[in-house]
């Protein structure tokens, strides 16, 4: 327990000072960029939206290329706009010193653009690192159908009373390979003749566990509604209520 701890802690100092730094570096490049416009004939709310009009780049693109980063993309022109906010940035910044000045002036000039470039990425970075995390505790979805499923057996809880549902597809004898199947896997076959029942759940199980595997050894995935619903001759409700209880993998 101790190690989980410290490393959240670790992981949460490092956030707080990346946020400092990144704030800082902000500012100081922000004020410099103020003075700048300030000097050159912009006054009031326009010298103070002016460097705005250059740093705020360098947080569009980066917030661009962490998306693109979730997606597993790379966004060519959230990286230009990012580059061109930071360039940009320092670029003004050494600019506004003026010519004739000590080589540490230009120095003390170009680290606020060039610290305020760094630690944001590196905030960036954190923040992916924390959504990763989060994505791959979450249930896998591998396609849309999967995820509508899954939401569908969150919903109807077994705890909760379930609403009245009109299931109006019609009810088929079995699929004659199912029933082969089942009986060659040790089912009963009173087992797989009882599907016509409305409330034979349990019987219905049997036979979708061999729907399943049969599933997961084509495709890698559990079997589908729409499947179950063919191979077994049930309506789309009975699916709904067979099909979480599938494994999802052999």
């Amino acid at each position: 327990m101790k190690r989980p701890n410290a490393e959240q802690a670790l992981a949460a100092g490092a956030a707080a000072v990346t946020i400092a730094l990144t704030a800082a570096a902000f500012w100081l490049s922000y004020e410099h960029l103020h003075d700048i416009a300030g000097a050159n004939g912009l006054t009031g709310a326009r010298a103070w939206a002016w460097p705005g009009t250059v740093d705020l780049f360098i947080v569009a693109g980066e917030l661009l290329m962490l998306r693109a980063s979730l997606r597993g993309a790379v966004d060519w022109w959230a990286v230009a706009l990012a580059a061109s906010g930071s360039l940009g940035s320092i670029a003004l910044n050494i600019a506004g010193v003026g010519t004739g000045a000590q080589p540490m002036e230009y120095v003390v000039a170009a680290v606020p653009p060039t610290a305020a470039l760094v630690a944001f990425g590196a905030l960036m970075r954190q923040v992916h690192e924390a959504l990763h995390r989060i994505q791959a505790a979450a249930p896998a979805a591998e396609t849309f159908e999967d995820a509508a499923e899954q939401a569908v057996a969150v919903a109807a809880l077994p705890s909760l009373p379930q609403p009245f549902v009109l299931d109006l597809a019609p009810m088929q004898p079995p699929h004659p390979e199912v029933c082969a199947a089942a009986s060659a896997a040790g089912h009963a076959p009173d087992a797989v003749a009882v599907l016509a029942d409305p409330n034979a759940d349990a019987a219905i199980l049997a036979a979708a566990l061999v729907v399943n595997a049969a599933a997961l050894a084509e495709t890698g995935r559990r079997a589908s509604l729409r499947r179950l619903q063919d191979e077994l001759g049930i309506g789309q409700r009975r699916a709904q209520r067979i099909q979480p209880q599938l494994p999802r993998s052999a």
